[in-house]
């Protein structure tokens, strides 16, 4: 029971990890983005103007310098780090298949979608993450051997966590009565955002803000009642449903996406197995400055160290 729990908690803060990593990386892109925006707007002598303050006004550049001032060394960590891992992966042919990158997206996703991290990111660049995330723990890691036998015994008492129900995700509006629930399926009939009707008529205030997105369901789900698995079972993606009964309203679904259940073999997770096994025992820090020497990184600015 201790490796499970240990497994579970090691396996929720990759997750964090990779989150984190995605946010300060899209803070990066933005800055990257203000900085080629002034420069362009500064070979015409101003700076774009955002907004205006009585008659004080405020510019992209001033939105460069604070982003630089809150998060700029952080950044410039994760962006050395990134590279660090990239590059010592080539030194010593550490790979990552695609199929273990796939794997772990089709868990967060299932997990973490509702995440606005996840929700701003790109695909590419989570999986981007995943990948690096993964290859950081496969270094640390290469020099580390554990018996086939004890890798297999741990997946027979593990089984579980590798199994992915079927999962919808899914968004709903909420109306009180059935015309109301017909008149929503009529405006997404003739074009109307799924997202924007939710928003302005939906009673549910829990998720009318957030477009009506309920994240990721399985049968499992006890959150909301098993009709919207029923009826989503039957949706084709990107479809809504017609108006469904539930106890003293009428709900309007609409499937995102289906992932369709899966059990993963031994030899699907073997590598992963052995890399938390084998994570469980180190000490001292997971950061990937550990490999600054070896690489040789030089920084030009101490305060970003």
């Amino acid at each position: 029971m201790h490796q499970k729990g240990t497994l579970k908690k090691k396996w929720l803060w990759n997750i964090i990890f990779g989150l984190v990593i995605i946010n300060c990386l899209t803070l990066a892109f933005l800055a990257k983005q203000s900085l080629s925006l002034r420069e362009a707007s500064s070979v015409m002598g101003q700076e774009d103007i955002i907004a205006t303050v009585g008659d004080t006004p405020i510019t992209r550049g001033d939105r460069l310098r604070e982003l630089e001032k809150m998060y700029g060394d952080e950044v410039a960590r994760i962006l050395v780090n990134q590279e660090v891992i990239k590059q010592m992966a080539e030194k010593y042919k550490v790979t990552i298949s695609d199929e273990a990158v796939e794997r772990e997206w089709k868990m967060i996703k299932t997990m973490y979608n509702r995440s606005p991290l996840l929700q701003t990111a790109s695909e590419e660049s989570v999986k981007q993450q995943i990948r690096s995330s993964l290859l950081l723990e496969e270094l640390l890691v290469k020099d580390v051997t554990i018996s086939e036998e004890e890798l297999e015994n741990y997946y027979q008492e593990n089984e579980e966590l590798y199994t992915i129900d079927d999962s919808f995700h899914l968004s709903h509006i909420v109306v009180k009565t059935e015309e109301e629930a017909n008149m929503v399926k009529k405006e997404l009939e003739d074009g109307s955002s799924f997202p924007s009707l939710a928003m302005e008529l939906s009673t549910d205030e829990l998720t009318a803000n957030q477009g009506g997105d309920l994240g990721f369901l399985t049968h499992k789900s006890e959150t909301y009642p098993a009709v919207y698995l029923e009826e989503a079972s039957k949706l084709e993606d990107k479809k809504w449903s017609n108006p469904i009964p539930v106890e003293d309203y009428f709900v309007v679904l609409y499937l995102h996406e289906k992932i369709n259940s899966v059990t993963y073999s031994f030899e699907d997770v073997k590598n992963q197995i052995r890399r938390q096994l084998a994570l469980e025992h180190m000490e001292g820090t997971m950061d990937p400055s550990i490999f600054w020497n070896e690489i040789g990184v030089e920084w030009h600015n101490a305060s970003a160290q």
